[in-house]
């Protein structure tokens, strides 16, 4: 059963995030819907571990969002190929920013919901 939540949750964050990549990415040269599902992702993931340390929730229902959709949604290989194809194609510069702008963002969301 663990794993067919994990599994269903997984293929929700998986279309979420296609579909915020593909309503945010194009709108300028900067892969922004990546971005925009790290970060919200790391946000929800602590909002999900604090929920978590407060109400403790359901194994089930942590395995459907957190290891699943959380997982599913929030895409590092992605994050990867498009800092790597930004410095392929010379925009080293832009794609050191958006390394490290996503790090520091998504690192900081998580800081904020679970130590603020």
């Amino acid at each position: 059963m663990s794993i067919l939540l994990v599994f269903l949750g997984g293929m929700i964050g998986a279309v979420a995030r296609f579909e915020v990549s593909h309503l945010l990415n194009g709108k300028s040269d900067y892969p922004l819907g990546t971005a925009a599902a790290n970060i919200s992702g790391g946000l929800l993931l602590g909002i999900l571990i604090r929920l978590q340390e407060i109400v403790r929730l359901e194994d089930w229902l942590w395995l459907l969002l957190a290891a699943g959709f959380c997982g599913g949604y929030t895409t590092y290989s992605t994050f990867s190929y498009e800092v790597l194809h930004l410095i392929e194609q010379g925009q080293w510069k832009k794609g050191l920013v958006y390394a490290g702008t996503s790090l520091i963002l998504t690192v900081a969301g998580l800081f904020f919901i679970l130590y603020i």
